[in-house]
């Protein structure tokens, strides 16, 4: 009897060590598991110090244009329908070449075969082939040209002209000045507003980015002769840029 008393008070008191110790874990996790606040913390321990976000942008005159061009032919087999597309697609990469676009502005960017289906969906009565390239034109006055001479070579499908600028350094930099000022703006506003004086810089973090592209619907070769009239407008490229920064308070 004392015996199994003893087994008992044993089995009792490993049970409880264990309790323990478990609790033990979880409040250890508890205490060292950081706060939202804390894992969001991009200033530096210890110091009173306001964060804020400042905006600024810049705008410049395109210099170049980039557009997707490219042929799709359809024939009741694939010889057929590859030979079509790879006459046209040439046709085309000679054209555009002919006005003056480099080999580095012509880069392939789609092919594909697929087959084609007649009403019923299971019987195959033919072969698409789509041969994409994307062409980046660096003399904007020669835009509407190129449109309607490349669908003149064959072109049916002409997607997604967007502008750009070829050197956006100059206008990153204007934009993250004014994004700084801007930063520094709200920051001193909330330093007097908060009852202290705004101290120095402690942490700088920054995101640039530009407007985005708007793009142009599908052009097929029946608007082939209405191309040379489309008014292309470059209009401004606006390059954004967002400056986070942290300051100490005194």
């Amino acid at each position: 009897m004392e015996n199994r008393n003893s087994t008992l008070v044993g089995v009792l008191a490993g049970a409880l060590l264990i309790a323990v110790l478990a609790l033990g874990a979880i409040a250890g996790f508890a205490f060292v598991r950081p706060t939202t606040a804390a894992a969001q913390n991009v200033g530096v321990t210890g110091l009173r110090q306001v964060t804020v976000v400042g905006a600024g942008e810049s705008r410049v005159a395109p210099d170049m244009a980039t557009v997707q061009i490219g042929v799709e032919t359809t024939a009741p087999t694939t010889q057929e329908a590859l030979a079509q597309n790879n006459a046209q697609a040439q046709a085309i990469i000679d054209q555009v070449k002919q006005l003056g676009v480099e080999d580095r502005d012509i880069q392939t960017t789609g092919f594909n075969i697929y087959a084609t289906y007649d009403n019923d969906g299971r019987t195959v009565n033919g072969y698409t082939v789509s041969n994409m390239v994307s062409v980046t034109i660096r003399d904007l006055a020669q835009a509407s040209t190129l449109l309607d001479q490349v669908v003149q070579a064959g072109a049916n499908r002409v997607y997604g002209i967007s502008f750009g600028v070829s050197d956006p350094k100059a206008a990153e930099a204007q934009a993250r000045e004014a994004a700084m000022a801007n930063a520094l703006e709200r920051a001193e506003q909330l330093a007097k507003v908060a009852g202290a004086q705004l101290g120095g810089v402690l942490v700088v973090s920054e995101n640039i980015g530009s407007g985005p592209v708007v793009p142009m619907p599908g052009v097929g070769r029946a608007m082939a002769e209405d191309m040379a009239s489309v008014p292309m407008q470059a209009g401004e490229q606006v390059i954004t840029a967002r400056i986070q920064v942290t300051y100490e308070l005194r």
